[in-house]
């Protein structure tokens, strides 16, 4: 229960602190949404980066020492939000914060699959802390306020992670650039790279896109925690599910909820999407995690390498949803989006399938 309290707390500190960065950089500093698509990018490439080396880091050295330090670090990285002033300031300290953030989840969720702790179930308890974060942050709608309260979750989460039974660890050696580790997982990383891409090309202008809706911080808090509380109870009904299928139904339902955004007209017509997005998501991550733990040894750079993959699509999609929201706006993104997702399963099915049928060959070898 302690890995589940560290991960609902550090993902409620980390969400609460990034959910009204877009309004911030527009209403304070008054950024424009290529801008806004480049602080969002910022912080996604300092998480791109750190999540890679810090989830080789915790098979190599071991999973305590760098769940500690990242947890430790990113509670005061958080802190620093307050010294931004500028859009350029913002961004930096959005570099700062990435790359604490990306320190600490891949040693995370390599303990509980090796502590034999149910991934959908510890995973649901990210879910409910982003919920938190989010509702919180809407509901107090003052930035260095909301900052504050993000720093004490996350200090909290580094109190309880200096109590976790870890035992002794198995150190593995792994290479830099580990081949093997990218074509065992390959379905996965690239078709969610692309799904994940689209996603982000929403999410990079959604809390303005729900602001010009009507939605006032509040609101816009709620929005996202419904998202968050659905993932909390769908989560924990798919553990008994193949990965692969759950994958696919990730993309499916991601498919189905992209465009119905389009159709609303006032803020809270948002709130079905909301709901089939927390399946959609729910299906998607859990089924990526348990693929990618049941065919790698070297589980905390496997995670990694996929934490790095969620980054640099939000890199892409930030980048690129600022860039087609302002030439097209919000429903451009969401159609292309769209469009990315079933791309994303077609790619999934037939390299997945492909996979199995080299690993049944002795091609290529699945690590349990």
């Amino acid at each position: 229960m302690r890995a589940s309290t560290i991960q609902m707390l550090s993902n409620a500190g980390l969400a609460g602190a990034s959910l009204l960065i877009p309004n911030l950089a527009r209403d304070e500093f008054g950024s424009n949404a290529v801008e806004i698509g480049l602080i969002v990018a910022s912080y996604n490439t300092a998480i791109f980066v750190s999540s890679y080396i810090f989830g080789r880091a915790s098979d190599v050295y071991g999973r305590r020492l760098i769940l500690v330090v990242g947890l430790f670090l990113s509670s005061i990285a958080c802190l620093i939000h307050i010294l931004a002033f500028d859009t350029f300031s913002l961004a930096v300290v959005r570099i700062l914060v990435g790359i604490c953030a990306g320190v600490f989840p891949s040693a995370l969720i390599a303990y509980v699959y090796e502590s034999s702790q149910k991934i959908g179930k510890f995973t649901s308890y990210g879910s409910l802390g982003f919920g938190l974060g989010v509702f919180v942050a809407g509901f107090v709608g003052i930035y260095y306020q909301i900052f504050l309260f993000s720093a004490a979750l996350l200090a909290a989460s580094f109190a309880i992670s200096l109590y976790l039974p870890f035992g002794k660890e198995t150190l593995h050696k792994v290479a830099m650039f580990p081949r093997a580790i990218i074509k065992r997982n390959f379905p996965v990383y690239f078709s969610v790279m692309l799904r994940h891409t689209g996603a982000n090309m929403i999410w990079v202008t959604y809390p303005i896109f729900l602001e010009d809706l009507g939605a006032d911080p509040f609101f816009i808090g709620g929005i996202y925690a419904i998202n968050a509380v659905g993932q909390f109870f769908v989560m924990q009904l798919l553990d008994r599910f193949n990965s692969s299928s759950l994958v696919a139904f990730g993309f499916i339902f991601s498919a189905i909820t992209f465009p119905s955004y389009t159709l609303a007209v006032v803020y809270w017509q948002i709130i079905p999407a909301q709901i089939v997005l927390a399946a959609a998501w729910s299906c998607l991550y859990v089924g990526s995690m348990k693929y990618v733990m049941e065919k790698n040894k070297e589980k905390g750079t496997a995670i990694g390498m996929f934490n790095s993959v969620l980054a640099i699509s939000a890199i892409i999609g930030a980048v690129l949803g600022g860039a087609i929201s302002f030439a097209f706006g919000y429903h451009g993104a969401m159609y292309f989006a769209t469009g990315l997702a079933v791309l994303g399963l077609v790619i999934f099915a037939l390299s997945d399938s492909w996979m199995r049928k080299r690993i049944s060959k002795g091609f290529i070898h699945g690590d349990q």
